[in-house]
């Protein structure tokens, strides 16, 4: 799809103004920044920026330093841990080394954190307004409290943000955003644009009646566009997922380099790939990257900053950084309740596997909601990538937690919904970055997924009974889950029976007020299987104890004796007592007084138990060809192997 890059531009000028402030724009004279903002709200396609910054270090001018990337979800960190004063004080030392440089930001800085909870993302506008920033990329968490809220930030931001793929229902590009942007550094011309990852509609609160576009379609069009506007070099700050970087780079001819990402890697060095530099540093306040590159597009240095406790923080972010909690401290600070257990927040865990914090998301929202059978919590809406107690809770912690602004609602669903829900959160091996992930925490219910090859629901129950497919359940969740996340469109055109007048973080913590403490255990709602090994092959009864046989996966090159229970259907757990390696198979020994019992029933008493699995075996590469060693996830330290358990084992 053609469009046109926009008519007549005037001409702007990058001043040799201070260090960090190196966005500072004026018409040639007199005309302010919000002259430009104004342009690019009446429609401008893309505005010119061009100036008379020369280059230090031997570079003659013929070089672009491209600082980048901030990504910080409206986080502004803590006083004595990574936070945005030591980034302001590290931007303004690598600005000020050299003449040919800019700032520049990926996408995904107002939203959501503890603070944009209060703000919805204002208090980091002002930040951001004073960081010296050249072009601002957007991304999926800028849109986390609507569509509006979102172009009042961008309006009243003193830099410009860069919007290439988000359009208006009448295919204008949103108010107070600029598709593209030209600015002259040194003798280098530099073409900016922005990207922004398939699935938009699906991650943020962003209308269904807006466009997204395609992140390879409205690359080719910006670069086709930038390089007839007399781009030497041709920029991407991008909001795409880290593979989509490689896709890009093989179908967009003339593109120079790809900065940011949505998916957090990090890189130790910049990769090259089809010609195209591709550099990813992570999450913000940890690291800053660094990279030159020739008035050809070529890499000349690249380098990843790492920020550590040794960087003295600016002094005026420092200070600005400690009001901003004073101001607030009062409301985080307040206490609703104990844990006797450890909550871990992390990513890694959430999105891998069932998590005490999860579960008791879940069961507030099973509390809450009206009759519920079942909840469902998206893994992406738990935030912080922190631990909390065993301890005291308080309403800064569940509110840094769970910041969206998402009510809790109930509503009627079958039991094929439910599975098709379930189904369509597992991300599978060998194609998932972090390996296999099921993406979600629940409560009511518990069920098997595999994630190997295509998406796989095993058996599910709801209150210790087979999920009926033609049944109706009442499933509890947030607005946002039902209405617009991914994996979800089962749950789309069902009606609101209940919503909350609350929010979810205030609901989770009226639940733990109510409840005084609590104490969320690991009750195998969630389980893994990577091989199912079917019925056991033998078995035998000899002092009090059972004994199961049951082939090893032909993927395995050990088992986890630690890691062996039996599960019956109404969730209680047996613990092995002993675990042994026998041939090709694996013998299973339990306490006999009750399990002979449970195999006799009509559902089949289920065996689970880690193994290690052979990475050449199952023959996982990565983009680049290599082997994956295997299991990928942090959460995982082991491959899962099932097995059922029938009659005729009696007593």
């Amino acid at each position: 799809m053609s469009h046109d890059c926009g008519g007549d531009h005037e001409e702007y000028e990058q001043r040799g103004t201070p260090a960090g402030d190196r966005s500072t724009v004026s018409k040639r004279g007199h005309a302010s920044r919000r002259t430009v903002l104004g342009a690019a709200a009446a429609g401008l396609a893309g505005t010119a920026l061009s100036g008379a910054a020369g280059a230090e270090n031997g570079d003659g001018g013929d070089t672009v330093t491209i600082v980048h990337d901030l990504h910080s979800h409206s986080d502004i960190g803590e006083v004595g841990e990574p936070n945005i004063a030591r980034y302001q004080a590290t931007i303004r030392e690598r600005l000020a080394e050299r003449e040919d440089s800019v700032f520049l930001t990926s996408g995904d800085e107002l939203g959501s954190s503890l603070i944009s909870f209060y703000t919805e993302g204002a208090h980091k506008v002002e930040f951001m307004n004073d960081m010296g920033i050249t072009a601002a990329g957007v991304g999926n968490h800028d849109f986390d409290y609507g569509i509006e809220t979102a172009i009042d930030r961008f309006g009243a931001s003193e830099f410009p943000w860069l919007n290439s793929a988000l359009f208006t229902p009448d295919g204008e590009p949103l108010p107070n955003t600029e598709r593209w942007r030209i600015v002259e550094v040194g003798d280098v011309t530099l073409g900016l644009f922005n990207v922004v990852l398939r699935g938009f509609h699906d991650i943020t609160d962003y209308p269904d009646e807006y466009e997204a576009r395609d992140p390879i379609e409205v690359s080719r069009e910006m670069v086709d566009c930038l390089q007839r506007e007399g781009a030497d070099v041709i920029v991407l700050a991008s909001h795409v997922a880290h593979e989509t970087h490689y896709e890009i780079a093989e179908a967009v001819d003339g593109l120079d380099a790809i900065f940011g990402s949505h998916s957090h890697v990090t890189f130790d060095e910049a990769e090259i790939h089809h010609g195209t530099v591709i550099s990813e540093i992570g999450y913000a306040y940890e690291h800053l990257g660094v990279m030159t590159l020739d008035r050809e597009g070529g890499l000349v240095s690249w380098e990843r900053v790492d920020l550590d406790e040794g960087i003295e923080p600016d002094p005026e972010f420092k200070a600005r950084l400690e009001a901003q909690y004073d101001e607030l401290d009062e409301e985080f600070s307040a206490e609703v309740g104990e844990t006797e257990v450890e909550l871990d927040a992390s990513g890694a865990v959430n999105y891998a596997r069932e998590s005490r914090l999860g579960n008791l998301v879940a069961d507030a929202m099973l509390d809450a909601g009206e009759d519920a059978d079942v909840a469902f919590q998206n893994a992406g809406g738990l935030r912080t990538n922190d631990t909390y107690g065993p301890g005291t809770l308080t309403a800064g912690d569940v509110l840094g937690i769970l910041p969206f602004a998402n009510a809790v609602v109930t509503f009627e669903a079958t039991g094929a919904e439910i599975r098709a829900a379930l189904e369509s959160r597992v991300d599978t091996l060998p194609e998932a970055p972090f390996g296999a992930q099921q993406g979600q925490q629940v409560g009511g219910l518990s069920y098997e997924w595999s994630g190997h090859g295509e998406a796989a629901i095993g058996e599910v129950f709801v209150d210790g009974e087979p999920l009926d497919p033609e049944g109706s359940y009442t499933v509890a969740t947030t607005d946002y889950i039902k209405d617009t996340a991914s994996g979800y469109d089962s749950f789309r055109g069902a009606e609101v029976l209940w919503q909350s007048s609350d929010l979810l973080g205030p609901v989770v913590m009226q639940y733990i007020e109510e409840q005084g403490s609590v104490a969320p255990e690991i009750e195998d709602r969630i389980l893994r299987v990577d091989e199912d090994v079917g019925e056991q092959t033998d078995w035998s009864m000899a002092g009090g104890e059972l004994t199961l046989w049951f082939d090893l996966p032909e993927e395995a090159t050990g088992i986890d004796p630690e890691g062996f229970f039996a599960l019956a259907p109404d969730g209680e757990r047996f613990e092995a007592a002993g675990v042994e390696e026998d041939g090709g198979a694996v013998a299973v020994t339990f306490d006999g007084e009750r399990l002979p019992e449970l195999a006799s029933g009509e559902t089949p008493l289920r065996v689970f138990g880690g193994f290690d699995p052979d990475s050449e075996a199952y023959g996982y590469t990565d983009e680049d060809g290599a082997l994956r060693e295997l299991p990928v996830s942090a959460a995982y330290g082991t491959f899962v192997m099932k097995g059922s358990v029938t009659a005729p084992v009696d007593g």
